[in-house]
């Protein structure tokens, strides 16, 4: 069970690497400075931004009310809200590159 969890997260990380590269190339590449490309960052910031404060409530609201999280528990939570989330805007961008 732990080399399927080690494999898990190692595929996790190689995802979140690739979304950080789309990311990136598409904010520092020349389609991020025009009127699409700034409309797509928009629509992508729009939908990804306010879940921050969301998923951090969230995890607040599981840790006050249903069961208390060690500190290693809550930072691995934390950690996967945040590259979850960046995966989320890198997948968001891809699909409004293609759609516009």
């Amino acid at each position: 069970m732990d080399v399927f969890l080690t494999t898990l997260r190692i595929v996790y990380i190689i995802i979140f690497f690739i979304a950080v590269f789309i990311s990136l190339k598409f904010e520092m590449g020349e389609e991020h400075k025009d009127e699409r490309g700034q409309s797509i960052s928009n629509k992508s910031y729009g939908i990804v931004f306010p879940l921050i404060p969301l998923g951090f409530l969230l995890i607040e609201l599981y840790d006050h009310f249903i069961s208390h999280l060690d500190y290693g528990t809550y930072k691995t939570v934390i950690w996967f809200l945040i590259t979850g989330l960046m995966i989320l805007h890198a997948s968001i961008i891809t699909v409004l590159k293609r759609k516009y």
